[in-house]
């Protein structure tokens, strides 16, 4: 399914800094511009696989919910650096497409909570399930001298993001379409 290109083959390509050789951190940097391409790509072809008709942005937004669980759309809207105005939007097209849904919390009913579905749980779930398959391909594909300092690097960026480590996601992924116990469906 995929193929790994032989890097030495490639031809050098002059940087921003000319002839010079990149320091580490550019290199180290232009190497992760490149891997998030692919990841990237790779979660759109992941869509596009299960004809789920949903955006990449919409995906994003069903992974924040799967990761943090139901959310007031404000505090989403701030998760994703969008405005709150964008995130109604988003969530009235998640709505209509079954994935998510609207709470009121019985303490506070002025403000609006946005949780999955079992459906939109299920279709990230399947998502990420299709994308680990995927990277185990590319990464056994390429040879790593040192996989174990290669993954706690990998861990530390992930806690650098500010993202759950994988078994933690995975944990909050299967509670995640349980709505609050204090809510009623908006």
């Amino acid at each position: 399914m995929f193929q790994v290109a032989d890097v030495r083959a490639r031809p050098a390509e002059a940087g921003a800094a000319g002839s010079r050789k990149p320091s580490t951190d550019a290199m180290v940097t232009d190497g992760l511009l490149g891997t998030s391409r692919v990841l990237v790509a790779l979660a759109a072809r992941s869509l596009g696989q299960l004809d789920a008709d949903v955006t990449l942005v919409q995906y994003r937004t069903l992974v924040v919910l799967a990761s943090h669980g139901p959310q007031r759309t404000v505090d989403l809207a701030t998760e994703l650096e969008v405005a709150p105005s964008t995130v109604t939007r988003m969530c009235d097209r998640l709505v209509r497409k079954g994935l998510v849904c609207r709470y009121r919390r019985v303490e506070d009913r002025r403000a609006t909570w946005v949780g999955l579905t079992e459906a939109g749980r299920d279709l990230v779930g399947e998502v990420m399930r299709s994308r680990r398959r995927a990277i185990g391909q590319m990464v056994r594909a390429v040879p790593v001298p040192d996989p174990a300092a290669l993954a706690e690097v990998l861990e530390a960026f992930v806690y650098a993001a500010d993202e759950l480590p994988e078994s933690v996601w995975w944990q909050r992924w299967q509670v995640s379409a349980m709505p609050p116990p204090d809510t009623a469906t908006a």
